[in-house]
């Protein structure tokens, strides 16, 4: 005689927690990745910001002997700050 088991799966009950942890633990992550991402931006302007004024110190050094090179540097300082406030 042949004897087949059958195995009948318990129904799972969600664990009460899990629906608001996971909930919780999304908001945290667009928090960190809004952190991050804000953090990012500000570091890039930041050091446009530095590039411009190391820029425009040379543009101060070489004005004496040819203003008008000088003149396209500060230009040039002043797009690179336009182009990180997406101007």
């Amino acid at each position: 005689m042949s004897q087949i088991t059958l195995h009948a799966p318990a129904p799972v009950a969600v664990p009460r927690g899990a629906e608001w942890a996971a909930t919780t633990f999304a908001a945290f992550l667009k928090l960190v990745e809004g952190l991050w991402i804000s953090g990012n931006a500000r570091r890039a302007h930041l050091r446009r910001v530095k590039e411009a004024a190391a820029l425009r110190r040379v543009a101060a050094s070489v004005s004496r002997h040819d203003p008008g090179f000088a003149s396209d540097l500060f230009a040039a300082a002043d797009r690179h700050i336009d182009r990180a406030d997406g101007r």
